[in-house]
């Protein structure tokens, strides 16, 4: 027997065997997590934060979900539970057929303050900072996350809704005046704490001072397809709700601050003559709670579909 012979042809079964049993969402040679009917998480390579660990997403993908239907990334609060997002939202994927995707921007890889709520921007959370290279800020994480669900669920469609609550809507605005490019087709941020009003005479965090922007960076910003979603009860102040002189001057509580940044925006589009994309929603009796919000922004996502 020509041993030369049979030893080129184990080896190719072998190999033929490795590729019949590779993932076909597999890049390369790496086997990727697929998003499958129900929940589930995955692990994804992610540059920013402090370290290098890869970033935890949980999902919910309902039965008859297609490949056309919104991709709903949700971006949780100061607890950084985005389990509990994600089970919030089951009953909201169901009923309006819509694949949930909550990454975990966790402590230890999003640390503080400063790595979630203002995107790594500075390197203090208050406005003694000292700027960070652009290259490090983290919000081009969000649209990485969608491209990854976008590979895994096999979707063929660019139908991506972006929705934030509290400390989740604090990266989330700042990721529309400071990411000039969006892949989202909707931006909903609720509930935000305190923001970064586009006003170039107060230092960032709490305004644009400072800043690499420029007219037209502002104009991309007023652009977007931003829904400023607000809870009329949202009114009360914890230990959680920063007090500073700089955040008191937004408004006594969640509330007020909304409205005041949605206002400045508003007015500083109108200064600029440039078109204002934003709209400003308020939840009648709801105040600082996730899953009664979230229930408000399904509904707007199936509106729009």
């Amino acid at each position: 027997m020509n041993h030369r012979f049979l030893n080129s042809s184990v080896l190719f079964i072998c190999l033929l065997f490795l590729l019949q049993s590779a993932d076909c969402g597999a890049i390369g040679f790496e086997k990727v997590e697929t998003i499958n009917v129900g929940s589930g998480s995955f692990l994804m390579p992610e540059p920013t934060g402090a370290t290098n660990a890869d970033l935890k997403a949980f999902y919910y993908r309902p039965a008859n979900w297609t490949a056309d239907r919104p991709i709903v990334v949700v971006m949780h609060g100061f607890k950084r539970n985005a389990q509990d997002y994600c089970d919030d939202w089951i009953q909201y994927a169901d009923q309006y057929n819509l694949l949930v995707v909550c990454p975990e921007f966790s402590e230890s890889k999003y640390p503080g303050v400063r790595y979630y709520n203002t995107g790594n921007v500075s390197d203090t959370d208050d406005e003694t900072g000292n700027l960070q290279p652009k290259e490090n800020w983290v919000f081009p994480v969000i649209d990485r996350i969608f491209d990854q669900a976008k590979i895994r669920s096999g979707a063929t469609g660019e139908n991506f809704v972006l929705y934030s609550h509290s400390a989740g809507s604090q990266m989330v605005h700042r990721y529309v005046l400071l990411n000039k490019e969006t892949k989202a087709k909707k931006i909903i941020a609720a509930n935000s704490g305190w923001y970064t009003m586009p006003d170039s005479q107060v230092a960032f965090p709490y305004g644009i001072k400072g800043l690499p922007l420029n007219a037209a960076d502002l104009k991309a910003a007023f652009a977007k397809p931003v829904t400023i979603l607000l809870g009329e009860a949202d009114t009360k102040s914890n230990a959680d709700l920063r007090h500073t002189p700089l955040a008191d001057a937004q408004g006594e509580n969640r509330f007020e601050r909304g409205q005041e940044f949605f206002a400045i925006a508003q007015k500083k589009a109108a200064q600029m003559g440039v078109p204002f994309n934003w709209q400003l929603i308020t939840v009648p009796g709801v105040g600082h709670n996730e899953a009664e919000m979230g229930e408000v922004a399904a509904k707007l996502i199936a509106e729009d579909q």
